[in-house]
């Protein structure tokens, strides 16, 4: 069954985001850097939220406000078959396993968005 994992954001101050969240009801999970962002994911309830700053030099870059919408799947197949289905081959993802050591992959909706497929953790 596919369903809306989370949604990330890109902000200007992560510290400042973290704490307008906070004050919404998101509580805190964790907080990560890398060389491109600092991020952070919170909870509201089943909604998870997660925030991305970007490194000074990334900032450059042209960010969307929307850094992509995420949905879990369960099953691979249920997962390739979507993939499939809107123009992409199996062999062509780039499957990884990112930072939560969960499968995942990327594709991208007819107007350029990120939609990142993530196999949940059972």
């Amino acid at each position: 069954m596919i369903q809306l994992d989370h949604i990330a954001i890109t902000v200007n101050n992560l510290e400042e985001a973290i704490k307008f969240y906070m004050n919404i009801g998101y509580k805190l999970q964790n907080k990560f850097n890398d060389e491109e962002y600092k991020w952070a994911e919170l909870d509201l309830g089943a909604t998870r939220l997660e925030i991305f700053e970007p490194a000074v030099a990334s900032r450059e870059k042209e960010l969307s406000k929307i850094s992509h919408i995420a949905y879990s799947f369960t099953e691979d197949e249920e997962a390739f078959e979507i993939a499939n289905k809107i123009g992409y081959k199996v062999a062509n993802l780039d499957i990884f396993y990112g930072d939560l050591n969960r499968k995942t992959f990327f594709i991208k909706d007819n107007s350029g968005i990120p939609i990142q497929l993530i196999k949940k953790k059972v």
